[in-house]
């Protein structure tokens, strides 16, 4: 499954299992993507997550979405109806609008991040959260982690969080935190938009708006970056970033419309500060700025989608969603 927001509040969703056929019996060219299920939201689609055991069986096929105003809502994928609904209340009973979501490791747990708080909901039980634990003791406080969630990635035994205040923190599975740190001032932005952990569960990646970098922390030494990636990105939009399915290479948009593919075999942990790649490969893959990059879990497929608000643009380049079959080597034992 693919999955698409768009401006108008809408997230299409494609079915790629065509296009997965086409690449393993090796036929040339794929097929055009079209949308079988189109969701219309009444509010501003705040960010929406991917069950993370999905399978043929259709009751695993749904998704976690939230809009502004909403509750968290866990989405059938085949006809885009609700299953089901969480909601979180802060201390003047009035709903929160998550603006981060995420499944857990295991797809049992939903973590959903707040302007102050950070919740989890049991999939299994509809209404309000398990935990809900506040990020700063108060406003004025200078403990814990400030500013409005903007990022959420888990992994099996920790849940990564960014703020826009270009904080991030490692909470434990029940949301408590265990440890806060901030970007750097010479890779800083204005605030994380964009959070991942790598395949080997150690590094974890953030890439901020109006930044130049992309950095990475291994979690078991906080005190300094171990390594950089130079992405030109002088922009308040989201710009994501993705690992290929094999772990080995790091996919990342650029504001020109290319693709730039960095070897992180070249990573090297003992080193403050090290570049991943000074000259990596890359492809022209859009006309216009590319926000969004995923890759398929198994198979060598990266999905990309561009597109940018432009103000007094006459010609203004077209958006559009496109998937690359990215070349691989497999190796036998």
């Amino acid at each position: 499954m693919l999955a698409a927001s768009t401006d108008d509040s809408t997230l299409r969703i494609y079915d790629v299992n065509t296009q997965v056929t086409q690449y393993a019996s090796g036929e040339h060219g794929m097929s055009p993507l079209a949308a079988y299920t189109t969701i219309a939201h009444a509010g501003t689609l705040l960010g929406f997550a991917w069950y993370p055991h999905m399978n043929r069986d259709p009751a695993a096929n749904c998704f976690i979405e939230s809009v502004r105003d909403h509750p968290l809502h866990l989405c059938d994928t085949q006809t885009g109806k609700v299953r089901a609904s969480y909601s979180a209340y802060d201390a003047y009973d009035t709903l929160m609008s998550a603006t981060a979501v995420a499944f857990s490791h295991d797809g049992t747990s939903i973590y959903a991040g707040y302007a102050t708080h950070i919740g989890r909901f049991d999939v299994h039980r509809e209404g309000p959260p398990v935990e809900l634990t506040q990020t700063t003791p108060s406003r004025r406080s200078r403990d814990g982690l400030k500013g409005i969630v903007s990022c959420l990635a888990t992994n099996n035994t920790h849940i990564a969080s960014a703020t826009l205040s270009g904080q991030l923190a490692l909470h434990t599975p029940d949301t408590q935190i265990a440890c806060v740190w901030r970007v750097p001032v010479e890779y800083g932005g204005t605030g994380v938009t964009h959070l991942r952990w790598a395949p080997n569960n150690i590094h974890v990646w953030a890439a901020s708006r109006q930044s130049e970098f992309i950095v990475a922390w291994d979690i078991r030494d906080l005190r300094a970056p171990c390594a950089v990636v130079r992405r030109p990105g002088r922009t308040m939009q989201r710009m994501q970033f993705a690992f290929d399915a094999s772990g080995r290479h790091l996919a990342v948009g650029q504001m020109d419309g290319r693709i730039e593919f960095h070897d992180l075999n070249a990573l090297d942990c003992d080193q403050s500060n090290a570049l991943v790649q000074d000259d990596p490969n890359s492809v022209q893959a859009h006309g216009d700025l590319v926000a969004g990059v995923s890759s398929h879990p198994y198979y060598p497929l990266l999905a990309t989608a561009s597109g940018q608000r432009r103000f007094c643009d006459p010609n203004p380049a077209p958006n559009c969603l496109r998937v690359w079959s990215v070349p691989a080597q497999y190796y036998c034992a």
